[in-house]
This record gives C-alpha cells, structure tokens and sequence, in this order.
C-alpha cells in the first residue's frame, strides 16, 4: 500500500472522529430572532419593539445543562459605550425541551438605533452569536 492511502486512511478517521465528538457535545442550531414569542424570524427591530426574542434550537443538551445568552450592543452612535453588556441570562436544561427561548425587553426610552449581537453559551462555552440591528423605519 502507498504512503498517500495511509495519509488519507489518516486524514478520514480524524474527520470521522471530530463529526463523533461534535455530534455527541451539546450546541445550538436553528438560531432566530424575532418579535413575538412565536414570530417570523427578524434581522432588525424598530425602536419601539416591545420585546426581542432569541429561539435557539437545542441538540445533544442534557437536563442539567447550564445555558446562557448576553445582550450586548455593539454600536448605539453614543447612546452606550461601543460594545456595553446590557444583559445576561442563565437557563438550566430541563427536559424535555428542544428550543431555548431567551428574550430582553425594550428600555423605557426605547432602543437606540444601532448594531446589537447576542453572544450564546453552553457551560460558560461561547456556542453561537445572533448579530441584529434596530433601525428607524
């Protein structure tokens, strides 16, 4: 047998095995943001948008399972400090459950206009990122 069907002999079983691992940990898919509880998926929110919804998908996520989202905006033209925490939220995994739903409600003065992201981990393991923006319309 050839050296180059050992390196890809080599090379299948390290993908094969990376799919395995990441198969088997816990992560998001399917990540949407909206409006309501129940809405159509949105990229961008007026400023007096009640509430934004963050729906994560859930897979290979044990009861147990420590979730959480942080609100952060990114660019608000001097409204906030470029890139301000403005919230975070833990959730715990109970089964069953398939979508974690996290959501922050609009400030008194409304949202100010500008790029916002919502950083997601899985036991304190950055695990996605949902970039959005509120626009006049």
């Amino acid at each position: 047998m050839s050296l180059s069907f050992f390196k890809k002999s080599i090379a299948l079983l390290g993908l094969l095995a990376a799919a395995a691992t990441y198969a088997g940990s816990p992560h998001y898919s399917d990540l949407k943001l909206s409006d309501a509880e129940d809405g159509d998926t949105v990229e961008s929110f007026a400023p007096d948008t009640a509430k934004i919804y963050l729906h994560a998908g859930l897979i290979d996520t044990p009861a147990g399972t420590k979730l959480t989202s942080t609100w952060v905006a990114e660019d608000t033209n001097g409204a906030a400090p470029a890139n301000y925490k403005i919230d975070s939220v833990d959730l715990t995994v109970a089964p069953p459950i398939n979508v974690a739903t996290f959501s922050l409600s609009k400030p008194t003065a409304g949202w100010p206009v500008g790029t916002y992201r919502v950083d997601l981990f899985i036991d304190g393991k950055e695990a996605g990122t949902m970039h959005f923006k509120v626009e006049k319309e």
